[in-house]
C-alpha cells in the first residue's frame, strides 16, 4: 500500500527526483529516478538504478570541499532524525558525454524521509534543482567585488604613497582633490588646498605659460610643460606638469594632473654647468701654457680668467727660493691679477724675498704639499692677520707648487668681499690648475735640461734616440729640402707611423696641401736663421687623418753629429679644437652684442660685479673699451639729477620678490660732455627664496628718438594751432583704396560728418556742381596718372550740406612709389565763397565808379565850362553880345544843371555804400 503511495507521488512530481534506499554502513542505493532527473544528469536508468550512490556521486580529488560529501552527510541526518533536510548550492561536477571531461555544476535539493509502518525511514525522496548559472553569477559577482575592492585599495595606496603630486581641477582651475605629495609641494594641508586656485602658486615669470597649458587641457588636449612655482612657505620649486582632460558626455568636465618635483634635477644641471665652466677654463689654461712661454704677462692673463671663474678678487704666484747663505726659504711675489675694487700688491716691497717662516701658519701645510685656507675672523693675532687687514683680505687659499721634491712656489687666491668657506670641489679644481702650472714648470725645467744636454746629443745619435723616443715631442731630422733622415720612435705611438715610413720621404707628403706653402716658406728661413718656430699646421697620421702639430726647427746642418735640421713637434690637436670651441663661443657672444647695437650687462648682485658686452662703445657714447669695462663707469656718468631717483627705483625693484623686470629712462654723460637719453631694461634673477642674485639687461641710446618725439609734439601742437586759425579742411586720400580721411573742418565748413572715411568717387565728386564735375574729374585723373606731376590745384563749386553753393580752391600733394605710381594724396580745401562775392561787389562798384568818373570828366565839365566862360565875360565886361543880366541868367542855369549832376553822383555813391554794407 505504502509502496504504491510513494510511487504515485514520485510519478506526479514535475521536477527532477531520485529515490534512495538506505543500506548498511551509511550506504544509499538508487531505486528509482524520474525522467527529469535523468535529463538533469544526462544519465540513463541503467546507469543509476541498483547502484550505490557513492559509486555514482564520486569525489573530485582536485577539490578539498566537494558537494557529494555534504550530500551524503545530509542523507545520513535524514535517516537518523527522520526529518526533511534541505541542501543549497552543492557542487557536483558531471561528466560531459562528448568531451569526457567533468563540468562544474551546482545543485539545491530537498530530501524527504518516507517511513514504514514502524516509523523507520524506508526510502528518501531526493528532489533536485540545478542552480549552476545562479551560483556562478553570484560567485562571479563576489570575485568582481573583491577585485574592485582590491583595485580601489591599490588606487588609494597609489595616490597616497605616490611621490608625485596627483590632483584634480575644475574648469576654473580650483583643486577638487590632491594627494599628500602635492600638499607637501604646496606647503599647505590637503584640506586647505581644496577649492584654492592653482594661480595662487604660479611665479610671475611662468604664470602666462601655466595658464596657456591649462587652456589647452580645457580644450581637450593632453599637455606637458616645466615651470617654477612658489609654495605657501615661500619655497621656489621646479615642477614638470602633465595635464589630462577628463571627458563627460563628450565635453571636458575636469582636468587631472601629475606634478613631478624636478628642483633637485635643475640644481644638478646647474652644478654640471658650473663644472663644465671649470673644465672650459682648465682647457683654456692648458692651451695658454702650451701655446705661450711661461712669463709674467701670460700668467697674469690666464690668472684673470681663472679668478673670474672662481669669483675671487686676487690671484697671484709666489716663487720660493733658498737663500744661498742661510738656506732658508724666501718667497717673492712674481705675478698678480686683481679685480678693479682690490688694491694691487705686486709692487709691495715687503712681499719680495720674505722668509716664509715669517708667516708660520702657511709654512707647515705648504712644505708638506698641502693646501692652506684661512678666514679673517679665525686668525690669531700675528703677522698673517696683519697682512689680511692691510690687504683687505677676508678669505685666503694657498696651493703649493712642487717640482720634483722641492717647493718652488705657491699660487694664492684672495676673497676681499666675503669670509669664504672654500668648497672641496673648488679646491680640487684649483689644485688641478696648479698641477698644470707645475707640469709647465717641470716642462720648462726639462727644456732647460734638454738644452744643457744638447752637446751630448750631438755626440751620440743612440743617446739622442734614448732621450726622446718616449717623450711627448716628435723629433725628426730633415735636410734643407725637407727629406727625413731620422724620426723618433714615438711617431708610432702618437701618429701610428713607423719611423721607416717617413725616412727618405719629403715632409710635403704628410703636410696638408693648404698648409704646405706657409710651412715651406717658414722652413726655408732656416737658410739664414738658426731656429724657426713654425706656426701650427696639419700632419697626416697612419689613418690618413690630419693632426695639428706645432714645430720648432733648429738648423744643425754644420754640426758634424747631426748634419741636418732638427724638428721638434708636439701634437696640439686637442688644444686647437678646444681653443676653436672657446673662440666660437666668444664669437657668438660678440655677434649677439653686435646684433642688439646696445650695451648689454650681467650684474652679479651678490658679489656686486658687472660684466659688460658691447659692439663698439665709441659708436655709442664715445668712450674707449677700457673705460667702459671699468667697474664704476656707469655709476659715474649718470646725470646727477637722475642718479638718486634711479638708485631708488632699482632698490625698490630688487627688494620686491614679485618683481622680475625693471625699465627706466634717464640721462647719461657721453665722452664729449653732452648727455644722451637712454632707456635701461633689466631682468631680475632670484633664488628659490625670492632674493635677487643677478640682473641682466641692456641699455639703448634713445636720444634721437626722444628728440624726434619732442619735435613731433611741437609740430603737432603747431599744426593743431594752425588748423584752428585757418578756414581750411585737410584731407588724406588713399588712392588704391579710394578712401579719404578728413579733418574736423569738414563738419565746420561744409556741414558733413567727418567721423568716417568716405571715397572720392562715391561721395565727394557727387557733391561737386554738375557744371564743374567733369572738369574736376579730368584734372584729378591727369594729375594722378602723370608721374611728373607732384602738386594739384583747382577751383570749383561744391554743394554744402545745407544746399548752398560754396566756391572752393582744392590743393593736393601727390605721394608716389618707386615706380612713380600715385599711392597717396594729401591736401587742403579752402572755402573762397565770401571772397568771390566781394569780388563781384567790387566789380559792380567799379562799374558805377566808372560811370561817376565819366560823368565827372564829361557831364560836369560842360556846365562848369559855361560858368567859367560867363565869368570871363563878366570880368572883362564884354557885354556886346549879351547883357549882364543875360550872363547872370545863363550862369544860374549852368549852376542848377551842375547841382543836378552832383546830386545824381551823390545818389549813386550812397547806393554803392549801401550795397557794400
Amino acid at each position: 500500500m505504502r509502496e504504491n503511495c510513494w510511487k504515485e507521488i514520485f510519478e506526479a512530481i514535475p521536477f527532477a527526483c531520485l529515490v534512495l534506499e538506505p543500506q548498511e554502513c551509511n550506504a544509499f542505493m538508487m531505486v528509482e529516478a524520474n525522467t527529469a532527473y535523468l535529463e538533469l544528469l544526462g544519465r540513463s536508468r541503467e546507469d543509476l538504478l541498483g547502484k550505490d550512490s557513492r559509486e555514482i556521486f564520486s569525489s573530485n580529488v582536485n577539490l578539498s570541499e566537494y558537494g557529494p560529501d555534504s550530500f551524503f552527510a545530509t542523507l545520513e541526518k535524514v535517516v537518523k532524525l527522520g526529518e526533511k533536510e534541505e541542501v543549497n548550492d552543492l557542487r557536483y561536477d558531471v561528466e560531459n558525454k562528448v568531451t569526457g571531461e567533468l563540468e562544474e555544476r551546482y545543485f539545491s535539493s530537498q530530501n524527504f524521509p518516507i517511513k514504514n509502518e514502524a516509523g523507520k525511514v524506508e526510502v528518501i525522496l531526493h528532489c533536485a534543482g540545478e542552480v549552476t548559472a545562479e551560483n556562478k553569477r553570484k560567485k562571479r559577482d563576489k570575485e568582481i567585488e573583491e577585485e574592485l575592492s582590491l583595485s580601489r585599495q591599490q588606487f588609494k595606496n597609489f595616490i597616497r604613497s605616490n611621490p608625485d603630486g596627483l590632483y584634480r581641477l575644475d574648469m576654473e582651475g580650483n583643486f577638487l582633490h590632491v594627494n599628500e605629495s602635492l600638499a607637501m609641494m604646496a606647503g599647505l594641508p590637503a584640506e586647505e588646498l581644496i577649492n584654492s586656485n592653482f594661480i595662487n602658486f604660479c611665479t610671475p615669470h611662468d604664470q602666462d605659460l601655466v595658464i596657456e597649458h591649462f587652456e589647452r587641457s580645457r580644450q581637450g588636449k593632453v599637455t606637458s610643460f616645466e615651470a617654477e612655482f612658489l609654495s605657501a612657505t615661500g619655497n621656489l620649486v621646479a615642477l614638470k606638469i602633465l595635464l589630462m582632460p577628463m571627458f563627460l558626455e563628450g565635453s571636458v568636465a575636469e582636468v587631472h594632473g601629475i606634478a613631478k618635483d624636478i628642483t633637485q634635477l635643475k640644481h644638478s644641471e646647474k652644478v654640471i654647468m658650473e663644472k663644465s665652466r671649470f673644465l672650459e677654463v682648465n682647457a683654456a689654461f692648458v692651451s695658454s701654457l702650451l701655446e705661450k712661454e711661461i712669463n709674467q704677462e701670460a700668467l697674469q692673463q690666464t690668472f684673470g680668467v681663472i679668478a673670474e671663474t672662481v669669483e675671487v678678487d686676487r690671484m697671484y704666484y709666489f716663487e720660493a727660493n733658498s737663500d744661498p747663505e742661510t738656506g732658508e726659504i724666501l718667497i717673492s711675489q712674481k705675478v698678480e691679477w686683481c679685480s678693479e675694487k682690490t688694491i694691487p700688491q705686486i709692487d709691495n716691497k715687503e712681499l719680495q724675498n720674505m722668509p716664509i717662516k715669517k708667516v708660520q701658519e702657511i709654512t707647515g701645510p705648504l712644505v708638506k704639499n698641502l693646501p692652506f685656507t684661512a678666514i679673517l675672523d679665525e686668525l690669531a693675532p700675528g703677522e698673517l692677520r696683519e697682512i689680511f687687514i692691510e690687504q683687505q683680505i677676508k678669505s685666503m687659499l694657498l696651493l703649493p707648487v712642487f717640482v720634483g721634491d722641492s717647493l718652488t712656489g705657491f699660487v694664492g687666491f684672495d676673497d676681499c668681499t666675503y669670509q669664504r668657506i672654500w668648497k672641496e670641489e673648488e679646491i680640487t679644481f684649483l689644485k688641478s690648475l696648479t698641477q698644470n702650472l707645475t707640469n709647465a714648470f717641470e716642462r720648462n725645467a726639462a727644456l732647460k735640461k734638454a738644452k744643457q744636454s744638447e752637446e751630448e746629443l750631438k755626440l751620440s745619435e743612440q743617446k739622442f734616440r734614448a732621450l726622446v723616443q718616449e717623450g711627448a715631442d716628435l723629433i725628426g731630422i730633415l735636410d734643407i729640402n725637407g727629406y727625413y733622415s731620422f724620426v723618433s720612435e714615438n711617431y708610432k705611438k702618437i701618429l701610428g707611423l713607423d719611423p721607416q715610413e717617413l725616412i727618405g720621404k719629403n715632409a710635403q707628403f704628410f703636410i696638408h696641401p693648404e698648409d704646405w706653402p706657409r710651412v715651406k716658406k717658414q722652413f726655408y728661413q732656416l737658410k739664414d736663421q738658426k731656429q724657426v718656430k713654425i706656426s701650427p699646421f696639419r700632419f697626416k697620421d697612419k689613418n690618413n687623418d690630419y693632426r695639428w702639430v706645432q714645430t720648432t726647427a733648429t738648423n744643425l746642418l754644420k754640426d758634424s753629429a747631426v748634419k741636418g735640421i732638427v724638428a721638434n713637434s708636439r701634437d696640439i690637436t686637442t688644444v686647437i679644437e678646444q681653443a676653436r670651441e672657446i673662440e666660437h663661443i666668444n664669437e657668438r657672444y660678440q655677434l649677439a652684442a653686435t646684433a642688439t647695437q646696445d650695451l648689454i650687462y650681467d650684474w652679479d648682485l651678490v658679489k656686486n660685479k658687472v660684466t659688460r658686452f658691447h659692439r663698439g662703445p665709441q659708436e655709442l657714447f664715445g668712450y674707449s673699451a677700457e673705460a667702459v669695462d671699468q667697474y664704476d663707469f656707469w655709476r659715474n656718468n649718470v646725470h646727477p639729477e637722475d642718479k638718486q631717483g634711479e638708485k631708488k627705483k632699482l632698490a625698490t625693484a630688487i627688494s620686491n620678490p614679485n618683481e622680475d623686470f625693471i625699465k627706466t629712462e634717464y640721462r647719461f654723460r657721453k665722452a664729449d660732455g653732452t648727455y644722451a637719453r637712454v632707456v635701461d631694461r633689466g631682468y631680475i634673477i632670484r633664488d628659490y627664496t625670492g632674493k635677487a642674485i643677478r640682473l641682466i639687461g641692456a641699455t639703448s641710446d634713445i636720444s634721437e628718438i626722444t628728440t624726434k618725439r619732442e619735435a613731433l609734439k611741437i609740430a603737432n601742437k603747431r599744426f593743431k594751432m594752425a588748423m584752428k586759425a585757418t578756414n581750411e579742411m585737410i584731407w588724406d586720400w588713399e588712392i588704391e583704396k579710394d578712401s579719404v580721411t578728413r579733418s574736423k573742418g569738414y563738419k565746420k565748413i561744409f556741414g558733413y560728418d567727418a567721423t568716417q572715411a568716405t571715397t572720392v568717387h562715391s561721395f565727394w565728386l557727387k557733391k561737386v556742381v554738375d557744371e564743374d564735375r567733369e572738369k574736376v574729374q579730368r584734372s584729378l585723373a591727369y594729375a594722378v596718372n602723370n608721374i611728373e606731376v607732384k602738386k594739384w590745384k583747382l577751383e570749383y563749386r561744391f554743394i554744402k550740406a545745407d544746399g548752398t553753393i560754396a566756391h572752393i580752391i582744392d590743393r593736393g600733394y601727390i605721394l608716389r612709389d618707386s615706380n612713380g605710381k600715385a599711392t597717396r594724396m594729401v591736401g587742403a580745401v579752402l572755402d573762397v565763397t565770401n571772397s568771390r562775392r566781394l569780388l563781384q561787389k567790387v566789380q559792380k562798384q567799379n562799374k558805377v565808379l566808372k560811370e561817376i568818373a565819366w560823368e565827372q570828366s564829361h557831364v560836369v565839365r560842360a556846365p562848369l565850362a559855361r560858368i567859367k566862360g560867363l565869368l570871363h565875360l563878366l570880368e572883362e565886361e564884354l557885354f556886346e553880345e549879351m547883357s549882364k543880366k543875360e550872363i547872370l541868367f545863363h550862369m544860374k542855369e549852368s549852376a542848377n544843371e551842375l547841382d543836378d549832376i552832383i546830386r545824381n553822383i551823390v545818389e549813386k555813391t550812397e547806393k554803392i555804400n549801401v550795397e557794400a554794407r
